[in-house]
């Protein structure tokens, strides 16, 4: 029986080729969006899973009146592993880009500082190397594999010497498997942190994040409900009451945000466009067999009537949508073979299609085809197994199937999804070209920065001025941070608002000419003055700090981070501290080194862009020979606060052109059956006179009055989408009708032009042939 029904599925197979290949290429399609997806959101979801202790592996956070912070007191670790038995280890990590040197090889390289539980709580897998003490020791190293290769080649490097920014000789105990690429934290070396200072690690201020180890009966709600209280109990410099400690999953470090939402949204969004577009090309499989069932209805009576049962009927349909799965399925995997290297550029993955080390992959694209099989299957099979043999023996024409609207509806389905997708891409380039666009308060062109080190930092005013005496170098200045990346926060009070009732605030160290650099305007009072010996403790602020203070004129009023009282000199307009996500926080400028500054800012004219920075590299290789010359461009530390939209926005093109190509596929083929079920109608209009023109419009009306209903369906869905979508900006573009219109005009154009071909071809038919038609 099962070899007849194969028989008979590769005969339909060859007899309707074009049937068959619409059928097959859609399903391909589909399956393909759905194996790139599966792939996708496997590795989202696997960030961090490689971990054992993943489980009872948590980030120490900070709760404020104004928000989260990650940063973690230095001293606040070791205080929580002796308070607290419930932690079995914990760690501090402070990630900072050095200068690593040995026998005239030098590169800057991630340096993780952390403590020597670090290895025991994290599963990062030590190749060479003692894996009980690696880090006990001050001068001990931990590299990566391919840091290994890079300066040792293929020498043993346990025992061999590095230098430590020019200051730390240290000795290398390990050598770690290279990170997998779905980790959350990232490193090229290991360092005990001891080597940052006893001092400042027995400080409470906040410059990194720490990690502890629960042990396997910790109960973690109530050690987070008695671990709350730990800085207000140990830091007593000010009243730190308002500070809620508290736990966050680390499993959950990479797709959730402190706050809530994150980037776990897209993994919802590419799910459900994964089952989204496989429906699509299921529907486009249903719509196409229901117009064929005419076709088949002689043969499904001619099978009753020989002894066939509805369930024999109902197994062979399975069958032949079982065989066509297949057949995509493995169409499918060549596409994906071909796309994959391309997707992983622009997605930034490492995925492989490896079935078989991967059997989460295997039982994933057994799962599509199963699915596929049932939904594609199940309709027509039920469908064109209850024909009463009698009458579909007896019709020469259809079998009531005219009268039946589901191809439509599903039709509707189809391209109701199809402009959603198409409202959402266009909304997610708005939004990006609206960030491109969006005045953030200062002047981001034209500026690069450059990591500073101690000789540069030591001989600053002595290179600066070297630097503004070449004509295309306009300002040099030096800071913790740019202007659109305040990260650090620090407590603050003023006139009025004592230390006993302090509150946080963003804070940047910046030189006197940070302001010009950046051109960041000044509305009130003056900017920091070599003039003026006070300023090493006066404070410039932000519009929305003077609102947060709620005072009319701030300029003059006293003003201290911490215990260094000053006075505010300076108020300037509002900008951007940090991405768009978030709104415009209260900031304040100093001059007080609370931390040195980081980075160096040169702005250069337009004019000659590459002689300016041939000149920059040659005073930087005069005045710190032993350090490469390295630079960014401001616009370009931007756009990569944004990254995770743009891979979004280039995925969600991809997918929102596959579905269309999908729905255009069952379309073209759903004009094909039309035309050829309307031959003799097309044939005697035409001869009692009806033109090429309204023959065309006829067969266009049956069409368009269902691609108008889903343009109307789908706008208050996609309306509600992109709204939750555009809720992760705090400042965003505007949502237009315009977008709307538009996605239904592309949508109606392109399925225009692909019924196009057969309704024209209908047409103009020789209407003698048309009548002789059957």
């Amino acid at each position: 029986m099962f070899k007849n029904y194969f028989k008979i599925a590769l005969r339909n197979l060859a007899r309707h080729r074009l049937h068959s290949f619409i059928n097959i290429t859609g399903l391909a399609l589909g399956m393909v969006c759905c194996i790139l997806i599966l792939l996708w959101v496997h590795d989202e979801l696997g960030y961090d899973r490689f971990h054992k202790n993943s489980d009872r592996l948590y980030q120490v956070v900070h709760r404020f009146e104004t928000g989260w912070s990650s940063s973690s007191p230095w001293a606040m670790t070791p205080v929580l592993k002796k308070d607290f038995p419930e932690i079995e280890k914990a760690t501090r990590i402070s990630t900072q880009r050095l200068l690593i040197n040995h026998n005239e090889k030098q590169f800057y390289e991630s340096v993780a500082f952390v403590d020597p539980d670090f290895l025991d709580m994290f599963s990062f897998q030590l190749m060479q190397g003692d894996p009980l003490s690696p880090l006990d020791r001050k001068e001990s190293v931990v590299i990566s594999e391919q840091m290994a290769i890079k300066y040792f080649q293929d020498e043993n490097p346990i025992g061999q010497h590095i230098q430590l920014d020019r200051n730390s000789n240290l000795t290398v105990t390990g050598v770690l498997k290279d990170i997998p690429s779905n980790s959350t934290l990232t490193f090229d070396m290991l360092v005990p942190i001891i080597n940052l200072g006893e001092e400042r690690l027995a400080t409470w201020s906040r410059e990194a994040p720490a990690f502890v180890l629960l042990r396997d009966n910790a109960d973690v709600e109530t050690l987070r409900e008695k671990m709350a209280g730990t800085t207000s109990k140990y830091d007593q410099r000010m009243d730190n009451s308002q500070i809620i400690d508290d736990l966050f999953p680390f499993s959950r470090l990479h797709l959730y945000n402190l706050g809530g939402g994150g980037p776990i949204l897209y993994v919802y969004i590419f799910s459900a466009i994964a089952v989204i577009v496989l429906i699509i090309a299921c529907i486009n499989f249903i719509n196409l067999l229901i117009a064929r069932a005419s076709l088949r209805n002689k043969e499904i009576g001619m099978r009753k009537v020989l002894g066939a049962g509805k369930n024999h009927v109902i197994l062979q349909f399975f069958g032949e949508t079982f065989f066509l799965s297949i057949c995509a399925f493995f169409l499918a995997v060549m596409l994906v073979g071909l796309i994959l290297p391309s997707f992983n550029t622009f997605a930034d993955k490492q995925v492989s299609l490896n079935f078989l080390n991967n059997p989460w992959l295997i039982a994933g694209t057994f799962s599509i085809i199963l699915l596929t099989t049932l939904f594609a299957g199940s309709y027509p099979a039920l469908l064109l197994s209850s024909f009463n043999p009698i009458c579909t023996i007896k019709e020469s024409g259809g079998s009531g199937l005219k009268k039946s609207r589901i191809s439509w509806t599903l039709m509707v389905i189809q391209f109701a999804v199809s402009i959603i997708l198409i409202v959402m891409t266009v909304t997610m380039n708005r939004q990006i070209d609206y960030i491109k666009r969006k005045n953030l308060g200062f002047n981001r062109e034209q500026v690069i920065s450059i990591n500073l080190n101690d000789d540069f930092r030591n001989n600053f005013e002595s290179i600066k001025n070297q630097l503004l005496q070449y004509p295309g170098i306009t300002h040099v200045t030096w800071g913790t941070f740019s202007p659109n990346s305040i990260y650090y926060s620090n407590p603050v009070y003023w006139e009025g608002h004592g230390p006993d009732d302090y509150e946080n605030m963003s804070y940047v160290v910046v030189d006197y000419d940070y302001l010009e650099t950046f051109k960041i305007n000044l509305l009130e009072g003056r900017n920091f003055s070599r003039a003026f010996s006070s300023d090493s403790l006066s404070y410039i602020v932000n519009e929305a700090a003077v609102k947060f203070m709620q005072m009319d004129s701030p300029v003059g009023k006293k003003f201290s981070i911490w215990q260094a009282e000053g006075r505010i000199i300076g108020v300037v307009k509002n900008f951007h501290s940090l991405s768009l996500h978030n709104e415009i926080r209260p900031v304040v400028m100093t001059l007080i080194p609370f931390m040195p500054p980081t980075q160096v800012f040169i702005r250069i004219k337009p004019e000659n862009t590459t002689a300016s920075l041939a000149t920059i590299e040659k005073i930087w290789k005069k005045s710190v020979p032993y350090y490469p010359f390295e630079y960014e461009f401001l616009d370009d530390s931007y756009r990569r606060q944004y990254m995770s939209e743009e891979k979004t926005k280039a995925l969600f093109q991809s997918f929102s052109l596959l579905a269309i190509s999908i729905s255009c596929i069952g379309l073209f083929g759903l004009a094909a059956f039309a035309a050829q079920r309307r031959t003799r109608e097309i044939g005697i209009r035409k001869v009692v006179g009806a033109t090429v023109l309204n023959v065309c419009l006829l067969m266009y009306k049956d069409f368009f009055k269902w691609l108008i209903l889903s343009l109307i369906i789908s706008i208050p869905i996609s309306y509600i989408m992109i709204n939750e979508w555009l809720k992760n900006f705090a400042y965003h573009a505007e949502i237009s009708w315009t977008i709307f219109a538009g996605a239904g005009m592309v949508v109606l154009l392109t399925a225009g032009l692909t019924i196009g071909y057969q309704t024209i071809r209908a047409a103009t038919a020789n209407p003698v042939k048309s009548l002789r038609y059957e």
